[in-house]
């Protein structure tokens, strides 16, 4: 009878077994496109489907209501660069080795959802919405179609750092209608959540409430901008029923982080790692599966590139940090794994030489690793309020132990290939945003050291230096120094508030007193090569020019590769008469930048016009100017005027009256009768077969 009962057992499991898995291959099946949209900076409780009182999001949770909603979704970070590099790489930072928005870039070793939907043969598209996605930062990898051209968005401060909702949407729509006939992996960036909160109408009157309370308001704009994100992407589905392609498409909705929104002290991202910024949404709509289902489970970003290889039956041989839960969510059941370990990351507070915040998500519990370390409950304490470090130190330890044991398995020694110099344009777009650019993480930033200060003791200097980077790009000048000058005494040991003073000074042509901030800076932040070199302008302006070659030399000793030092060096000695020296030092910016147009005059007009036959050289200025006007697409009268002059030197007459005429003409054009006339000089030298030679000084 036990044998027979055995039997009957075995082959109800197989039929089970078999009949899971002809649900599941016939889902799989079905699934011939794939959608991924994320919104970033949106925290989920502002999701009606997540429980907000209003109806903020009809159509995610429409999408929800067909398919499966996650309700404990974990970032590993609060930034949507290194976020975003999780979200379709499957790995943590700790292993694909991007830690903020500047300076890093996703290293081409990782291998990204585009890339392996590439090699499956779809066609693969993304439109993201923020610079802060830009294709340098190396996202792009795998993307037949990568727009991120938001050359046309311009915001108030001259900056080109995001675009509209609406207009990915556009976006995503043409590229769909074009692409309908072939299989597709097409990512969404919808970027609207993020500060400044100025939702579209009707959203904003629809949830702007007025309050005496400034963070009230915000709060009320920010769900304005949630619903606003919610409309565009409707849009989009609509589209794909339109084009009859919403039956087979696998919808994924999901976000990058979260708004802390005054939680802790902090207004927005990127500082603490608290519930408000690592949570997020992630719903997803299975073709074949519309039985709606809600799993309280934790899950991950890191989840979202197995979990879909899996519901399309793509093998992957990539190490990564996720779990595929396609079997789990098809067959409705949670997931196997209940105690699994989130980590978390800000590295933030080691740019202002604090301790790093480093954290684990494991069950109901958070753990996060500090000077002074912290332990929550996080479903019973949803804001975190009460740390439980001391009442229990045995629970902490465990995860404090489970923490060590995934920097030591995760952590990349060797970052070099995602460390990224960030070029002057991009630092100033991400300082429009409101992000710190400046210092950069500490090298120990993993190491569990207790002796530096808590993050926690700061959060008003982090907020204050947000605002300041926004103010510094809307030239409000007056009031950085009023906020810095207030922070420079609470805060004394921050290096950045030294930085902005000694650069608002300098730019205002205050030269001792930029000297005193920038040599405040320096005692914090030594070996800087960029704070020597503005001490070395500083010094120049002054007059004190030993000092400012001394100091000039020095940061090409920390960094060699710097043109503009030698150009300042250069120039430095040509106003001392060191002609020879002044040459060699815009030769060596040209090797590390070759397109310095400036450079490529200066260095054809000394060799065409020095009285020195030791310096001046006829062929050499010849080269120089042409390289000059190839640059600049030979409409550039100061760069005709240096190949005038080198053509006069070389005795190629004719050839330097005719360029000469065509500089004097476009002086003349562009309103300079000073220069027009100077050129008509020269050229009645050129006629009558004589170089023109500089009267130096």
């Amino acid at each position: 009878m036990k044998h027979k009962f055995r039997i009957i057992c075995i082959l109800a499991l197989i039929f089970v077994g078999a009949g899971y898995w002809i649900l599941f291959r016939r889902s799989v099946n079905k699934i011939q496109n794939v959608l991924l949209i994320s919104i970033d900076t949106c925290r989920p409780d502002y999701l009606s489907c997540y429980g907000y009182s209003d109806k903020t999001t009809p159509n995610i949770d429409a999408v929800a209501g067909e398919g499966v909603l996650f309700k404990h979704v974990f970032s590993p970070v609060p930034l949507t660069l290194p976020a975003h590099s999780t979200m379709l790489t499957g790995t943590i930072p700790l292993y694909h080795g991007v830690h903020d928005n500047k300076g890093y870039q996703l290293s081409p070793s990782s291998v990204t959802l585009a890339e392996i939907f590439k090699q499956q043969g779809f066609n693969t598209g993304a439109i993201v919405g923020s610079f802060i996605l830009d294709r340098q930062f190396g996202l792009s990898q795998g993307f037949d179609y990568y727009n991120d051209a938001i050359e046309d968005e311009i915001g108030e401060d001259g900056y080109c750092i995001e675009r509209k909702g609406e207009e990915v949407t556009r976006l995503a729509n043409d590229w769909l209608t074009k692409n309908r006939q072939n299989p597709f992996f097409l990512f969404l960036h919808y970027y609207d959540p993020h500060v400044d909160y100025a939702p579209a109408e009707p959203y904003r009157s629809q949830f702007f409430k007025e309050s005496p309370f400034k963070m009230t308001e915000l709060k009320s704009l920010y769900t304005g901008e949630v619903a606003y994100a919610d409309h565009c992407l409707g849009l989009v589905i609509n589209k794909l029923k339109e084009l009859n392609l919403y039956d087979n498409t696998l919808v994924i909705i999901t976000s990058d982080h979260g708004e802390m929104l005054g939680e802790h002290g902090e207004a927005e991202h990127s500082y603490f790692i608290y519930q408000g910024v690592v949570k997020v949404l992630l719903v997803m709509r299975i073709p074949g599966n519309s039985e709606p289902r809600i799993i309280d489970t934790p899950v991950g970003l890191v989840d979202i590139v197995p979990t879909v290889c899996g519901l399309l039956g793509i093998e992957y041989s990539q190490e990564l940090s996720g779990i595929d839960l396609s079997l789990n969510v098809m067959n409705q059941k949670e997931p196997i794994e209940q105690e699994r370990y989130f980590y978390c990351e800000s590295l933030i507070p080691t740019y202002h030489k604090l301790n790093s915040l480093l954290g684990v998500v494991c069950g109901d519990w958070k753990y996060i690793q500090t000077t002074r370390p912290e332990l929550y409950n996080w479903r019973e304490d949803a804001g975190e309020e009460h740390n439980l470090i001391d009442e229990q130190k045995p629970r902490a330890r465990i995860m404090q132990d489970r923490l060590r044991e995934i920097l030591e398995s995760q952590l990349q020694r060797d970052l070099s290939g995602s460390q990224f110099e960030l070029n002057e344009k991009a630092r100033q777009r991400l300082e429009s945003l409101g992000y710190v650019t400046d210092g950069s993480v500490d090298e120990n930033a993993f190491e569990f050291d207790q002796s530096k200060e808590d993050p926690k003791d700061y959060i008003k200097c982090h907020v204050r230096s947000s605002e300041i980077a926004t103010l510094i790009h809307k030239g409000q000048d007056d009031r950085v120094v009023d906020i810095c000058q207030e922070l420079v005494k609470e805060y004394p040991r921050i290096p950045y508030v030294n930085r902005h003073l000694g650069d608002i000074y300098l730019k205002r042509k205050q030269y001792q007193e930029a000297l005193y901030y920038y040599k405040v800076l320096v005692e914090q932040v030594p070996n800087n090569f960029e704070y020597l070199a503005n001490i070395a302008r500083a010094y120049k302006e002054t007059g004190q020019l030993d000092e400012a070659e001394s100091y000039w030399q020095e940061s090409l000793r920390l960094q060699p590769d710097q043109a503009k030092v030698y150009v300042s060096l250069a120039g430095l000695y040509y106003q001392q008469g060191e002609y020879q020296k002044a040459i060699d030092n815009w030769k060596k910016a040209l090797s590390y930048r070759p397109d310095l147009v400036q450079v490529l005059f200066n260095l054809a007009w000394i060799r065409a016009t020095h009285p020195s036959e030791d310096i001046r050289n006829p062929e050499k200025a010849l080269r120089y100017a042409l390289q000059a006007c190839e640059l600049t697409r030979f409409s550039n009268p100061f760069t005709l005027n240096a190949l005038a002059a080198a053509y006069a030197a070389s005795g190629q007459f004719p050839q330097a009256v005719e360029t000469a005429q065509k500089a004097e003409q476009m002086y003349r054009a562009g309103n300079a009768p000073d220069l027009a006339d100077k050129i008509l000089i020269m050229i009645e030298l050129y006629r009558a077969g004589r170089p023109y030679i500089d009267k130096l000084k």
